[in-house]
């Protein structure tokens, strides 16, 4: 026993200092930091499933109210929460060659190569072809669809209605987002409101439950791009792949002019490669197009489009049942926009709500659906306004939750108030205040897009519908750290009036 003891002594010390020999990164370079825990950081609670990540990010931004800067420890990784606006500024826009990637880096294979974690190269040469989805003649010939879809949502959400005399919103806006997205991106008809199908419920589950694969790459940086893992299931890119493969015989094979996102991977499909490069000064890089390239775009289109939209729906609709002078509101301006245009119900008509976009914004500004902005420093970069230069293969994260609630940006942080974003106020916003769907280069491609889907079901459900508490609407919102957006803890309980009584 004595023989072993020194060995085991020699085993644990040595464990011990491999678990905390980055735990002096921030001390070393004067930027404050809470102290970390061995082996798990100031991550234990997110590892535990305890708090949900943003929570985190949130807390400790509050706890550092003087600084710039705030570091942090994501087990042994070290990580710089950035609180200054500047900042932002600098790393998401103004300096972005030096914070071009996400950091977050898995099997190419198993949807790693998806234009929200792919490297710059990749992001580039796919974000250029997508961006043809996204523009406003194609918002215009989506209007139809996506309200037709609308229809026929607010006809299940009625049945809901007057079975149970409310709806649990979350689940009931999930399957519009998901019906919504797959038949204007891809052409594909869930068929979600049929009881027996519970496609969404599953690829739900299986999508936004946290994998601790992430953890495996925070303590042994690489090892899932190297073993070929990756932080969402096997089946759900077996699932998106088969999207692709499907496109491929489903009326898209020759080119189109109906450019939605499967036509246009089917049209990069046929190229087989493209060029990364946007301008004569850039370097020119190739970038091969595979079916498990296209399949990460499709993963990303799906989990965007009905990911966001659910939660963002949900939130607006409990908001304004918590608020009924801001729903009179929106009411009078949907009656009054619908009567001008005739009875009509247009995307020129969506055009001109302005309080519907106010809500949007707001909404929002109250609950950004992802927990962080995160870069990757691909140099060392000192940071504007500080000494603190920050060492290559840093990752830094921005946290929207954080800086949206921050009352220096947004007086009342915690009311709902839409008009902060009337024409007039939004311009004291300060640029980089508004972060939901990120900033510069890597902002999110699908905004309008995701206004618009918005928007028609809004206008849709408060057109035949007031929403009102009951006695299960919860009486505030906390996140549940058992999902990877910004995902309430409570059941969204709320009654649908109907308007003709």
């Amino acid at each position: 026993m004595f023989i072993y003891l020194p060995t085991l002594i020699t085993f644990v010390c040595a464990i011990y200092l491999y678990f905390t020999r980055t735990f002096d990164f921030w001390k070393k370079r004067n930027v404050k930091a809470p102290n970390p825990i061995p082996f798990f950081g100031n991550y234990i609670d997110v590892f535990f499933r305890r708090k949900h990540m943003g929570v985190l990010y949130h807390d400790i931004y509050e706890q550092y109210p003087d600084e710039k800067v705030v570091g942090l420890y994501r087990m042994m990784s070290p990580t710089l929460l950035i609180r200054d606006l500047d900042i932002v500024k600098q790393v998401l826009q103004k300096d972005f060659e030096s914070f071009p990637d996400r950091g977050v880096y898995y099997s190419k294979d198993k949807l790693g190569n998806n234009l929200f974690h792919a490297d710059v190269d990749v992001m580039k040469g796919i974000r250029k072809h997508l961006t043809t989805v996204f523009t406003p003649n194609k918002f215009k010939s989506n209007f139809y669809m996506l309200a037709n879809r609308a229809d026929q949502f607010l006809e299940y959400m009625g049945r809901i209605s007057d079975e149970n005399g409310e709806v649990n919103m979350l689940p009931a806006l999930r399957k519009y987002g998901a019906d919504s997205i797959m038949m204007t991106a891809f052409g594909i008809d869930l068929n979600p409101y049929d009881e027996n199908n519970l496609i969404c419920d599953v690829l739900d589950e299986e999508i936004q439950y946290p994998s601790y694969f992430l953890e495996l790459e925070l303590l042994f940086p690489g090892s899932l791009a190297r073993f070929d893992l990756s932080i969402f299931p096997t089946k759900i890119a077996q699932y998106f792949k088969q999207i692709i493969e499907a496109g491929a015989t489903l009326g898209v094979t020759e080119k189109t002019e109906r450019n939605r996102a499967i036509d246009i991977m089917m049209e990069l499909k046929r190229q087989g490669t493209i060029s990364s490069r946007k301008g004569d000064d850039e370097k020119e890089n190739w970038v091969e197009i595979t079916d498990e390239l296209l399949a990460g775009q499709a993963f990303i289109f799906y989990l965007a489009g009905y990911g966001n939209n659910c939660l963002l729906g949900s939130y607006a609709l409990y908001y304004l049942a918590k608020n009924p002078e801001k729903q009179d509101i929106l009411i009078q301006e949907i009656d009054e926009v619908i009567l001008k245009h005739d009875g009509k119900f247009s995307y020129e008509a969506l055009k001109e709500m302005k309080y519907l976009e106010m809500v949007f914004e707001e909404t929002l500004r109250l609950n950004p659906m992802t927990n962080a902005v995160v870069r990757n420093a691909a140099r060392d970069v000192q940071l504007e306004g500080t000494d603190i230069i920050v060492p290559k293969n840093t990752i830094l994260a921005i946290s929207p939750y954080s800086i949206q609630h921050d009352e220096k940006y947004f007086p009342e942080p915690e009311k709902f108030k839409p008009e902060r974003f009337s024409a007039e106020n939004a311009r004291e916003n300060h640029p980089c205040a508004m972060l939901s769907f990120g900033l510069g280069p890597r902002s999110c491609l699908g905004q309008k897009f995701a206004q618009i889907q918005f928007g028609i079901c809004m206008v849709k459900i408060l057109l035949k519908y007031r929403v009102e508490c009951t006695k299960n609407t919860p009486e505030s919102i906390t996140y549940t750290p058992l999902r990877l957006l910004l995902t309430p803890n409570e059941r969204i309980y709320l009654r649908l009036v109907n308007r003709d009584k």
